[in-house]
């Protein structure tokens, strides 16, 4: 199969044996490493069925739509990311590599993608598709199951989403939808690895993105049930009728966080040195005060229970915005710094205000 295209930095290869066909040299991106293949046209693999979005008809394209795929050669999912690039842009939250994280994932990285590099990150099959920055939704901060333009908090984190849920044992979009209202995330019907954190976080269940049998005990006990071996809560009507039934409550009651404090007062167990110096034991005091695990690592979710807090856009990134909102909330004015952690005087400030 020919390639006619120009070749990017990387020089272009022989076309690589897989399953009977063969596969188009794999190009990087100009500026940086995204990384795409070139019409793999996988004939007899398992493939999904074009969609009707852009980035259905780039995957036909990169992958024939196999969002899973892992053909050996360094390049993963549907729109064939390098690992580089993946996790360049953020893919890293959701799974190691991007065959291994959901469609609406692999998505939401391409956005982030495309909003750097533009259509070029995927030189041949995104002009067949027709990709631009517009059609593509290109977003820095691009979230799965979230338009480009995102939604607000407010409407973000309605629980129920709308109206009494149907109390009838089954985890379907509405239950998923008034569950992610409560954990405070992006409220799409569909629970992504990042979700699945959020929630644990709340619950104080390890944080592996993965539903097994202490995620659903510990959410069992969030709503007031005792253990009853479950593996995963989405599958055992009886938690779901009880879960369906505390959603619809309104869920008021914080959920238990084994090792993190109430969420309006730090606990380290002493009062921190004032010195300016952003370390584990000021991080385990600024999730106590924001109310997650104190663990001495501040995470995406973290930063985001903290933006959340403090009425900055939840995108799980430290920058301008969140710097100034949170030297407001301590008492103190802009100084222009794009990461509190590095500047001096708002650690200082920070340290003294969780002490108090």
């Amino acid at each position: 199969m020919s390639d006619s295209r120009t070749p990017t930095h990387r020089a272009p290869g022989r076309a690589v044996a897989f399953r009977g066909v063969r596969l188009a040299p794999k190009v990087a991106a100009a500026t940086g490493g995204a990384v795409v293949v070139a019409g793999l046209g996988l004939v007899g693999t398992e493939s999904a069925t074009a969609g009707g979005t852009v980035w259905d008809d780039v995957a036909q394209c990169e992958s024939g739509g196999n969002w899973s795929i892992n053909t050996g050669n360094g390049y993963y999912g549907g729109l064939q990311f390098s690992s580089s690039t993946w996790k360049a842009f953020g893919g890293a939250e959701y799974a190691s590599t991007a065959n291994q994280a959901s469609k609406a994932e692999q998505i939401a990285v391409a956005q982030r993608t495309l909003h750097q590099q533009g259509p070029g990150a995927w030189p041949t099959c995104g002009k067949k598709a027709g990709l631009t920055r517009a059609n593509g939704g290109a977003d820095a901060n691009a979230q799965p199951g979230r338009s480009s333009s995102g939604s607000s908090r407010d409407a973000d984190r309605t629980s129920p989403a709308s109206g009494p849920l149907a109390v009838d044992g089954k985890f379907g979009p509405a239950t998923t939808r008034s569950l992610q209202g409560w954990i405070g995330v992006s409220q799409d019907g569909s629970l992504s690895t990042s979700d699945i954190k959020a929630l644990q976080t709340k619950i104080g269940a390890g944080r592996d993105g993965k539903i097994g049998p202490e995620t659903t005990g510990k959410l069992r006990a969030a709503i007031g049930l005792g253990s009853n071996g479950a593996r995963d809560f989405r599958t055992d009507s009886a938690t779901v009728h009880s879960l369906q039934s505390f959603l619809n409550s309104g869920a008021p009651a914080e959920a238990p966080s084994s090792g993190s404090s109430t969420p309006a007062t730090p606990s380290t167990g002493a009062s921190l040195v004032v010195d300016g110096k952003f370390g584990p034991k000021t991080t385990r005091a600024l999730q106590g005060w924001v109310g997650v695990t104190q663990d001495g690592s501040l995470s995406t979710s973290d930063i985001k229970a903290l933006q959340t807090k403090i009425g900055a856009a939840p995108d799980g990134k430290i920058g301008a915005e969140t710097t100034r909102k949170l030297r407001a909330e301590i008492g103190l004015k802009s100084n222009g710094v794009w990461d509190f952690r590095a500047s001096y005087s708002t650690v200082k400030a920070l340290q003294q205000f969780l002490n108090g």
